[in-house]
């Protein structure tokens, strides 16, 4: 494998060039809840209050309770949208996607208690569930009195020009041959002729894709006292980024006018868990769920490729592109173990109440190389850096369903989910939160459901060398959802 850039900027942010390290453990580690539009506008505090099969992402006991077949689709429409601040510039970039949430059957089989030992009821779910998105458009830009290439000038110096494109051949190899950085013939240390006035930056970052489980669940219902569950869970996982970065000269007397620096990644791969869950019912009015989900394994295949362009005094420069090289890699992701508590209240004409609280601990995700790689690479740094900068975190999600009569629902919860970075290794360490709102229409074998969900997160960027002015951008990311629920009700035979 060729040499993989450890840039460790103790924030969310884009190396030079793409590569594996710590924050793709983050991406695959830090799910929420998702699926069904009531389970989105319960901000997934629906677990021991069950009935809906996206409670299988946390706790498959929850579809215990059906004693009737249910078939159910969501549509969720995502709106995003991302404040930038940059050196007192701010800009506001939007867009909009949609994609399918939720698609899922159960099967109940109802069981006569004095014939099968005291068991009510054992019920088969299969579908998928939407757990994370990764959509996201951010553009930032100002003026700044640095470059980027001063930051590749720092990573080219003691390299001879004629190994450059060799070490660095995403980054400062680029620089080199769009003659953003120069040298002397076998020189190894490094100028530019950006070395008055200032640089009016923009760079433009486009994120898509998300995370899909397809679960499979069995559970059963025992003495309607205990509700036991397991799954297995097959988690699809696609990620892309493109960044354009862009910079102008404002003094017109040096040779450089402008650059544009580009990268493109896509990340591809599956993930395979299980999860076991119990919910006891001691009263008919409260439920307590323990659920348990074991590290999952992902496979994953990254692509990548950067490039650059430059306007001078001497017209366009570009990189040959036999220099433009694309790297691909193969390597493995263990997420850690999961656990969560929750508990249901069944106010009968009145609604409920659900509380969840999820324990992960991030430091205890591990970089792998893919067993059937020819190209061996160890991520021994990249894994001491997971276990020094990440932590042990409490999730919380609080949901409220209002009956407003009996087939009407208002809903609505929060959820709290605090910063997976230690907070005195990084400045700011900020949480994420949900807050969500919905409403259902309960006809007996036809349902629907609305909800909307505001995701709120902020986060220091750095695009490049963060001792340098000009790579930091701070971002304010405000992210909803909109989801629409069908589902059937069938009579079980």
């Amino acid at each position: 494998m060729k040499k993989i850039a450890l840039i460790i900027f103790l924030c969310v942010g884009t190396t030079y060039s793409f590569a594996q390290n710590e924050e793709d453990v983050l991406r695959y580690t830090m799910t929420n809840f998702g699926g069904s539009a009531r389970n989105i506008s319960l901000a997934g505090a629906m677990t021991a209050l069950g009935g809906d099969f996206s409670v299988a992402t946390s706790n498959p006991a929850g579809i215990g309770k059906m004693t009737k077949d249910n078939f159910s689709a969501t549509l969720n429409v995502e709106l995003l949208n991302a404040e930038s601040t940059f050196y007192g510039a701010v800009k506001n970039e939007s867009g909009s996607t949609a994609n399918l949430s939720n698609l899922s059957y159960v099967k109940a089989y109802n069981l006569d208690p004095k014939k099968f030992n005291n068991w009510y009821g054992v019920q088969l779910g299969m579908g998928l569930n939407r757990v994370n998105s990764f959509q996201e458009r951010i553009n930032y830009g100002g003026v700044a009195d640095s470059s980027i290439l001063h930051s590749f000038i720092a990573e080219a110096n003691g390299t001879p020009d004629s190994l450059l494109l060799d070490a660095y051949p995403f980054s400062s190899g680029l620089a080199y041959y769009a003659y953003g950085i120069d040298t002397p013939p076998g020189g190894d240390e490094y100028t530019t002729s950006f070395n008055s006035g200032q640089s009016v930056h923009d760079r433009q970052i486009t994120r898509t894709g998300g995370m899909t489980e397809y679960n499979f669940t069995l559970s059963g219902n025992y003495g309607n006292k205990l509700l036991i569950g397991g799954g297995l869970t097959f988690i699809k996982s696609n990620f892309s980024e493109r960044f354009q970065h862009v910079e102008t000269f404002t003094d017109d007397s040096i040779f450089l006018n402008s650059i544009n620096y580009t990268g493109e990644l896509d990340i591809e791969g599956w993930g395979y868990s299980a999860r076991l869950g119990v919910i006891y019912m001691p009263f008919d009015y409260l439920r307590v769920g323990l659920g348990a989900q074991l590290p999952t394994v992902f496979n994953l295949n990254d692509r990548w490729t950067n490039n650059m362009t430059a306007d001078t005094k001497d017209g366009p420069k570009t990189v040959d592109p036999s220099y433009v090289y694309v790297g691909r890699y193969d390597y493995r992701v263990r997420t850690p173990f999961r656990a969560n508590g929750s508990i249901g209240l069944i106010l009968k004409k009145f609604g409920s109440i659900g509380l969840e609280v999820e324990m992960v601990d991030y430091s205890n995700s591990i970089l792998k190389t893919n067993k059937k790689s020819q190209d061996r690479y160890s991520f021994t740094a990249e894994n001491f850096q997971i276990e020094n900068l990440y932590r042990s975190v409490f999730n919380v999600k609080l949901g409220m369903e209002i009956r407003l009569n009996p087939q009407a629902y208002l809903r609505g919860g929060a959820a709290y989910y605090p910063s997976p970075y230690q907070s005195n290794k990084v400045a700011n360490a900020a949480p994420t939160y949900f807050y969500t709102l919905g409403l259902g229409y309960n006809w007996g074998n036809v349902f629907i459901d609305m909800a909307y969900a505001l995701k709120l997160h902020k986060m220091d960027y750095y695009a490049y060398d963060p001792t340098l002015n000009g790579s930091y951008a701070n971002i304010d990311l405000s992210n909803s959802q909109v989801l629409f629920t069908l589902g059937f009700r069938f009579d079980s035979e």
